[in-house]
């Protein structure tokens, strides 16, 4: 029965975490270890670098192999601020020392008698925890493979990286003024004018208008809804109304011009072409007759 407990008791050891154990998202607990070149290192004192805590031991199958690419690793990411402190757990500076020696290993190696690998929850070698510029654990490897490298470096590569800044919000531009409604309608003449003449060529060279007539008479009305008093614009529209075949039309368009604007020569010679009398029967004697350019 004592060794049916002892068993028991031994597997909760075995597969329960200890209670000091951390997890990624926890702060980084601190430690403080001599060096191989005797001067002692801090956690704290690395503070506003991103740190790889690599726990390790001259034992294992690939140490020196692990230590080479977080060496290459901190030499390529060092500039921006990166840092590998190499913890060797429980073995004698002699040792470590000729291990590094004879791998040419020169990264920080700081030795530990047991606490710092307590603190951060480690049971097996080779077992490496990444901290944040502000002392986070942010990640775990635990064991070695080539495969883990890339991982790294992408999430080292990440935690060196600026914080976004807060953008304030940009003041959006003030919207340009409204163009007087004169300027629209001038400029709605101005492109149904380009479109006759659009039109015009094509007929001229023998092909359809390819719809530029019925694109001008659009652009006209709209103008008059925007001007209703332009004289120029029932003129031009007359003119419009006329390419499509629709001279009564145009003749009303015409005599609204005149009516607008009686010295207005090319409605008055529009309406002649089209025998249309002008000032209507009736109003002749009340008129006068516009002077002809």
């Amino acid at each position: 029965m004592r060794s049916l407990v002892c068993s028991s008791l031994l597997i909760l050891l075995l597969v329960l975490p200890p209670a000091w154990a951390v997890s990624e998202g926890d702060p980084a607990p601190e430690f403080a270890l001599p060096s191989l070149s005797g001067e002692t290192v801090s956690l704290s004192s690395l503070q506003g670098k991103v740190v790889a805590v690599a726990f390790w031991a001259t034992w294992t199958k690939h140490a020196a192999t692990q230590l080479q690419e977080l060496e290459t690793l901190e030499r390529d990411l060092g500039p921006q601020g990166f840092v590998v402190v190499a913890v060797n757990r429980r073995e004698t500076r002699e040792k470590v020392a000729d291990f590094c020696e004879a791998n040419k290993l020169s990264l920080r190696v700081l030795l530990d008698g047991g606490e710092a690998a307590r603190a951060y929850g480690v049971n097996g070698l080779p077992d490496v925890w990444i901290v944040d510029r502000e002392g986070v654990l942010k990640a775990r490897f635990i064991g070695y493979s080539p495969a883990d490298l890339p991982r790294m470096r992408a999430l080292v590569e990440g935690a060196l990286a600026p914080p976004e800044e807060e953008k304030t919000p940009e003041e959006e531009p003030a919207p340009p003024p409204e163009l007087p409604a004169r300027l629209k309608a001038y400029a709605r003449l101005q492109i149904g004018a380009a479109h006759i003449n659009i039109g015009d060529a094509f007929v001229k060279a023998g092909y359809p208008d390819e719809g530029h007539y019925q694109s001008a008479r659009e652009e006209f009305t709209a103008g008059i809804a925007l001007d209703p008093q332009n004289a120029d614009l029932h003129v031009w529209l007359g003119l419009a109304l006329e390419r499509l075949g629709d001279p009564e039309g145009a003749g009303d368009e015409y005599q609204t011009a005149l009516k607008l604007n009686p010295r207005n020569t090319y409605a008055q010679d529009s309406l002649r072409r089209l025998g249309v009398p002008w000032p209507p029967p009736g109003e002749q004697d009340e008129q006068s007759p516009a002077p002809v350019n």
